[in-house]
């Protein structure tokens, strides 16, 4: 059996089903964070997030935008 996975941040996670952005930075417990992400090296807006779909073998970035002063 093939392994199935996506690489996120550069660390490799096993891939249960495809889903969009959206619904995977809600499995991160990141959908209530801003965030930067970028798919299979093609930078998304937010209002792409529940468009895009992680398949197996997508890698990822996602960057968490800190605000300080």
């Amino acid at each position: 059996m093939e392994e199935s996975f996506i690489i996120i941040n550069g660390d490799k996670r096993e891939f249960l089903k495809e889903c969009t952005v959206k619904e995977l930075l809600f499995e991160l417990g990141l959908s209530d964070k801003p965030v930067v992400v970028e798919l299979n090296h093609e930078a998304l807006i937010p209002q792409q997030f529940d468009l895009k779909v992680v398949t197996k073998g997508s890698t990822l970035e996602i960057v968490s935008i800190v605000a300080g002063g």
